[in-house]
């Protein structure tokens, strides 16, 4: 266990050794660090983050009040308990001035060993609480951080899973297409009327289908990359409504052949999209994966 580091900031060396004998006579083993000078002091307080600070309050330069003030201006030193100590300021109003600028308690001149260390010992309770909230509260945020990153990851999973069960429906829906064109009009006889209205549906299906595919993709896709779509526009505003489509499915890490079936167009249409693409997001002639890119927005 590491020691406490307790650092002392007085202009007089003598109240600075006082304060050092009483600590060594506590028969606790603390280690001390001081300054007789008040900026030099925050220096010190700044590079080495000490448990408590014990400071005077009338010093050339800063005087104790300012150095409370300068420690809660800087993130790292705001909640190092500061202990003020003075032989002059020592009425009720002196002691609210102190509070009410930040110091954690008062000690009043010439100190008294028991009242110095009691003072020590609460402001090591107060660090002690600090620095456990900090890592109960660090804990939590990686316990929600990876909660999140696994209902994000489950929620794309489930995205992919309803664009596969999609182009398997399409695919169904072309072939059955497909077979009904291959009918011999002119042999269908008596069931031509059924044939005609079974063809136009089919046909409406096989149109319809990739706006539908793309409306149910977009609403799931958003709704775990809501500043995607923000984002890309911002830095490419040039980017066309296709193109967004595109990048939703290589940020999806779909294959070409995924995306041509979801798309309804041919392979070779979307390889030259994908190279238009690159060339249009700046990384064409560059080794970057679309995929990879497109994570960052």
């Amino acid at each position: 266990m590491s020691k406490t580091t307790i650092l002392i900031i007085d202009d007089e060396p003598s109240n600075i050794q006082v304060i050092i004998n009483l600590l060594q006579n506590s028969g606790k083993d603390y280690k001390v660090l001081s300054s007789t000078n008040s900026s030099l002091g925050l220096e010190i307080a700044v590079q080495t983050l000490p448990d408590i600070i014990i400071t005077n309050w009338h010093m050339p330069g800063l005087n104790g009040i300012e150095v409370i003030q300068e420690l809660k201006k800087n993130v790292d030193t705001k909640e190092i308990p500061v202990i003020m100590a003075s032989g002059v300021n020592m009425n009720s109003s002196d002691l609210k001035l102190a509070l009410d600028s930040g110091a954690y308690d008062f000690i009043r001149k010439p100190i008294d060993s028991n009242e110095l260390l009691a003072r020590i010992n609460s402001a090591l309770k107060l660090v002690k609480y600090y620095k456990d909230k900090v890592e109960t509260d660090k804990n939590i945020a990686v316990i929600n951080y990876e909660k999140s990153i696994t209902e994000i990851e489950t929620q794309k999973r489930e995205i992919i899973a309803q664009t596969m069960l999609l182009i398997q429906v399409k695919e169904l829906n072309e072939q059955l297409y497909n077979k009904l064109l291959k009918i011999d009009r002119n042999q269908c006889n008596a069931n031509c009327q059924i044939f005609n209205i079974s063809n136009v549906y089919i046909k409406d299906v096989f149109n319809n289908n990739s706006d539908q595919i793309w409306n149910e993709l977009e609403l799931n896709f958003e709704q775990i990359n809501e500043n995607f779509y923000k984002n890309l526009v911002i830095k490419f505003p040039n980017i066309s409504h296709n193109e967004r489509k595109l990048c939703a499915y290589l940020r999806l890490k779909l294959s070409t052949k995924e995306i041509a079936a979801i798309t309804f167009q041919t392979i070779r249409s979307i390889e030259i999209a994908r190279t238009r693409l690159r060339e249009k997001l700046g990384i064409k002639g560059t080794d970057e994966d679309l995929h990879s890119f497109l994570l960052s927005f």
